[in-house]
């Protein structure tokens, strides 16, 4: 049997465990990932990717290679609700609208593309930075020590080993990594049972110049919602079906399955092939914990979010994200294993609030919540771009209220535990703005009487090892604020830690009050880094 050695073995191969192969990647580290089946995904699934998401993606260098394979679904920001795409529309409105006003906030936009087309593009761009990684095999058990995990996979060429510092389960919703080790979830549990039908079909004449991002159909013969993609030859209907009551895959035959897809269609005269079928649940439900000792929980293994909104993709990736720069740190020597701590405090309670938030979208679309359940609903640019982390790597200011979870990221001020605001400035590179600067290492952000903060992020970087950038950002950059030192909250002297996630992790709103910036900034670092 054949044996290697990993620093982190990535268990499950679509978006989440992509992303964080690439992001391990991007930070120099080479990881290995296994995935059963043959090749990225055959199945769309996943398509709508909110600005915050295209901010990381951007950060791995995938961001321009994605919105140029979303340049068809331009126009898909339409969702409705219809009789059938040739027949009656109910209701009609535009996602994320307002969307022009995000200038001050991000340079990003929404992003439409389904994931089967997603995948191969991170695949490509993890692979080109190094990761190894293994499709057609699969993870057949694993035993975990206090300095590793071993485990064992089985492929076509038999089976092997591999010795790893740290184990990744991104092994989706039925993750066999978080039942192996008996990890409980709670949540509303299973909410209700669906079918994805893939299918191939000429959608031209049904829909006009109309395009949609999310169809929802009602009509005598199916219920379900339909997206369809930017060549109008292929979509996706989802419907309802009933395994308790002894309804089986096995009963969505083609020919079923094309009758449901027509009458979606509503134009009998149009061709339908099935190219595919998957099962899934919709379901509330988070992991009580994302660390068990060298093993982290990512995605869906570690949450299931009703994809109403369509907030899981989105989350999946920020979990890799966060993980994968304290991974690299800690794989790296620069930062203690108790950073990993940190990944269980911020992202578990984002999982519960937009699983939460996952579900009152449904009650308020199916018509059955209450006005206080509406009055809950938060828009989507304050769940997944207004959240607020409370862990060991944010040094909260002495006295200041803490944040919720998820608020308008509009009003956040550069908050310690926040995502560092964007400013279209000159100091930074092109249209990413200060966004551009993050990604890499820690950055130190000072405003224009900031020298001695700035002079004092080389030493300190020197002498802990690791990567941070300092940069003098002048009063004239614009943004929603007024500028750089409003906007982060900060006056001339002051200075921001920004972590390689984009997290505000520190401010100093002036001068070191005991004229030793140098050890100020060590000792903040120090507690971040968990050393």
């Amino acid at each position: 049997m054949s044996s290697t050695d990993a620093p982190v073995l990535i268990v499950g191969g679509s978006l989440v465990g992509l992303s964080t192969a690439l992001f391990l990647a991007h930070h120099g580290v080479r990881a290995t990932l296994v995935e059963r089946h043959p090749s990225t995904s055959v199945h769309p699934r996943a398509v709508g990717y909110y600005p915050r998401t295209a901010e990381l993606l951007a950060q791995a260098g995938v961001a321009a290679a994605a919105e140029r394979a979303a340049a068809g679904f331009e126009r898909h920001r339409t969702r409705a609700g219809v009789v059938s795409l040739a027949g009656e529309v109910l209701f009609s409105r535009e996602e994320l609208e307002g969307a022009d006003e995000l200038a001050g906030l991000t340079p990003h936009r929404l992003l439409l593309l389904p994931q089967d087309r997603l995948e191969p593009l991170l695949r490509a761009r993890a692979e080109e930075l190094g990761a190894d990684l293994r499709f057609g095999t699969e993870l057949l058990s694993f035993d975990e020590t206090p300095d590793g995990v071993t485990a064992v996979l089985g492929s076509d060429g038999g089976p092997s080993t591999v010795r790893s510092q740290w184990l990744v389960a991104c092994d989706g919703p039925r993750s066999t990594v978080r039942e192996a080790l008996k990890v409980p979830r709670h949540g509303r549990g299973v909410l209700s049972r669906h079918v994805s039908i893939a299918f191939r079909a000429d959608l031209a004449a049904a829909l006009g110049e109309r395009r949609y991002s999310v169809v929802h159909v009602k009509n005598p013969q199916v219920t379900g919602i339909l997206v369809h993609d930017d060549t109008l030859t292929e979509g996706t209907l989802i419907v309802g079906w009933s395994p308790e009551e002894g309804e089986g895959l096995a009963d969505f035959t083609d020919e079923r399955c094309r009758e449901l897809v027509s009458a979606a269609i509503g134009d009998p005269g149009v061709e339908v092939t099935i190219r595919s079928r998957f099962p899934w649940d919709m379901a509330e439900q988070v992991a009580e914990g994302f660390r068990h000792g060298r093993v982290l929980l990512a995605g869906d293994a570690a949450h299931v979010i009703p994809p109403t909104g369509g907030y899981g993709a989105n989350t999946g990736i920020a979990d890799a994200r966060d993980l994968a720069w304290k991974l690299a740190l800690v794989v790296r020597g620069q930062a203690g294993p108790a950073l990993l701590d940190s990944y269980d405090a911020e992202r578990r309670p984002v999982g519960e609030h937009t699983a939460a938030q996952g579900s009152l979208q449904l009650a308020v679309r199916s018509g059955s919540a209450t006005e206080e359940q509406r009055a809950q609903v938060q828009d989507a640019l304050t769940v997944t771009m207004g959240q607020s982390y409370r862990s060991a790597a944010v040094v909260a200011e002495d006295g200041a209220e803490p944040l919720p979870v998820a608020s308008d990221p509009r009003a956040l001020g550069g908050r310690p535990g926040t995502r560092a605001p964007y400013l279209a400035t000159a100091g930074a590179d092109g249209p990413a703005g200060t966004l551009g600067l993050f990604g890499r290492g820690f950055v130190l952000l000072t405003g224009e009487g900031g020298a001695a903060w700035a002079a004092a992020a080389a030493g300190v970087a020197e002498r802990l090892g690791i990567g941070l950038t300092a940069h003098r950002i002048g009063a004239e950059p614009a943004g929603p604020e007024g500028g750089f030192g409003p906007a982060y909250g900060i006056g001339p002297a002051g200075a921001v830690l920004v972590r390689p996630d984009g997290f505000v992790a520190w401010r100093a709103v002036g001068a070191a009050p005991d004229g030793d910036p140098d050890g100020a900034l060590e000792r903040v670092l120090r507690r971040v880094l968990a050393r």
